[in-house]
């Protein structure tokens, strides 16, 4: 007897604290039987279906929830019960839009489920999706140069299409490679490959000037880096800004700055010293024809020169402080070339070099004839210089619907690229008694004539072209 109530309190004990144990659980659970009716609930499992136990427990659970026929539960239950083997899935509710995440067992014949609210998880998810979405958009259609580098081994993580098309590639060429595989910085300038310790907020910004593998031209960017990690590798990102434009802005605002300055300097005096100069020559060449003065020819010979250098600085001057043309016409630059090409070529023959001219049928466009005869003969003059002994200085004009191209090419060694941003430049010159002023006084000319000059210069020559505006 005492047996039979040892077993008797030992299965209410057991069923108990089955019974408790069950409720404790945090998460919905149910328990089917092979026939899908529920067999034993958690308390948890009632506010989950938002109906009572004895209606959750007197029918089959797709008779409780047929709009999960044919779903992804329903197909896990019917599998489990075949192949006994666990599974998990989520899926969103029919009716409340509530998301779940459902864990499926077998014991023994039973099938049990626990229902999991994933809701607020599943929204802080697509949330964070969303806002990945976002950031990516703004990465990739970034008009600066975008790239995330790995800090361990210096390769390229992501490039947007602002970095590749600024280097001349496309992202997949660059990605998996170095900056050294992909550009070069200039002047001896130096970008870590890392953050430096000493740098605040593990960010640093630097100006430098590079040239991509892929192509001959430098520009200027600032690139700003900054450590972020990646899947948990540390990276970096370095944005650029292309500021090639900008410096170039610079450069042509300080050049005008120094040509207006020289206009308002030479409008003022440059006819005050004119005159007296000019007096000074006339009692010189009129003594040097005096009796005893013949010893000294040689001397006044010079000062006659100095004065006419002189006095050609300041045709020069004059030519920078005009604002507009003085007499338009209708030229062709063809008609202007072979009306200076004799005096071209006979500087070149006693040089010993040669000069080639390749014209093309170009369009009649307003041009002051005189103004650009100096233009050219000052850019050729310029090029035989920069030309050795048997070298050759091309003159080139072809033309297209909307304008007239001059190209002056030499063979020379061409401009260093540490002074190509001088040039232009008033009195900037390299030549021993040069003034500086020739091409200045070029471009001045160019601009009354609303025309672009621009140069390209390697170890192999220079080429300056002109680029003249058709008018309508």
């Amino acid at each position: 007897m005492k047996i039979d109530n040892y077993h008797s309190e030992k299965c209410k004990l057991d069923e108990l604290l089955s019974s408790h144990f069950f409720n404790c659980i945090p998460e919905a659970c149910v328990m089917l039987d092979p026939w899908f009716y529920i067999v034993k609930m958690n308390s948890q499992a009632e506010e989950f279906f938002l109906l009572p136990q004895e209606y959750l427990m007197s029918k089959p659970f797709w008779e409780i929830a047929p709009q999960y026929i044919n779903t992804n539960i329903f197909h896990a239950m019917y599998k489990i019960k075949n192949d006994r083997q666990n599974t998990s899935l989520e899926f969103c509710g029919s009716i409340t839009n509530r998301w779940f995440e459902a864990n499926l067992c077998m014991i023994d014949k039973y099938i049990v489920v626990f229902f999991k609210n994933i809701t607020h998880h599943k929204h802080t998810q697509n949330e964070l999706l969303r806002a990945q979405e976002r950031l990516s958009a703004v990465f990739h259609n970034s008009h600066a140069l975008m790239a995330i580098v790995n800090q361990d081994n210096n390769q390229f993580v992501s490039v947007n299409d602002s970095f590749a098309d600024f280097f001349g590639y496309s992202a997949n060429e660059i990605i998996g490679k170095t900056k050294e595989d992909i550009f070069e910085t200039l002047n001896n300038q130096f970008f870590p490959p890392r953050i430096p310790e000493d740098y605040d907020n593990n960010s640093f910004s630097k100006l430098i000037s590079v040239k991509s593998k892929s192509s001959d031209s430098s520009k200027h960017i600032i690139i700003t880096s900054e450590l972020i990690n990646i899947n948990e590798k540390p990276c970096r990102l370095e944005i650029g800004i292309d500021i090639t434009d900008n410096l170039r802005c610079q450069k042509e605002l300080r050049r005008l700055e120094h040509l207006n300055l020289l206009g308002q300097m030479s409008a003022s005096i440059a006819h005050e010293i004119r005159n007296p100069l000019q007096t000074v020559k006339g009692f010189l060449q009129l003594l040097q024809f005096k009796e005893g003065i013949s010893p000294y020819q040689t001397h006044f010979n010079l000062m006659i020169d100095e004065l006419n250098r002189a006095n050609q600085i300041i045709t020069e001057l004059l030519c920078l402080s005009r604002t507009k043309p003085t007499n338009l016409k209708m030229h062709t630059i063809n008609d202007i070339i072979n009306s200076v090409l004799p005096l071209i070529e006979a500087q070149a023959l006693a040089e010993d070099k040669i000069i080639m001219v390749e014209q093309m049928p170009v369009s009649p466009t307003l041009l002051d004839e005189d103004e650009i005869k100096q233009v050219l003969l000052n850019i050729v003059k310029n090029a035989l210089e920069a030309t050795k002994s048997k070298g050759c200085v091309k003159i080139i004009s072809e033309s297209n619907q909307t304008s007239v191209k001059l190209i002056i090419c030499d063979n020379g060694q061409g401009i260093p690229p540490e002074l190509q941003d001088n040039i232009g430049m008033p009195f900037f010159t390299t030549k021993q008694n040069g003034t500086g002023l020739g091409l200045p006084m070029s471009l001045s000319i160019l601009e009354r004539h609303n025309a672009k000059l621009d140069f390209i210069s390697d170890k192999n020559g220079t080429s300056f072209i002109i680029i003249f505006p058709i008018v309508a």
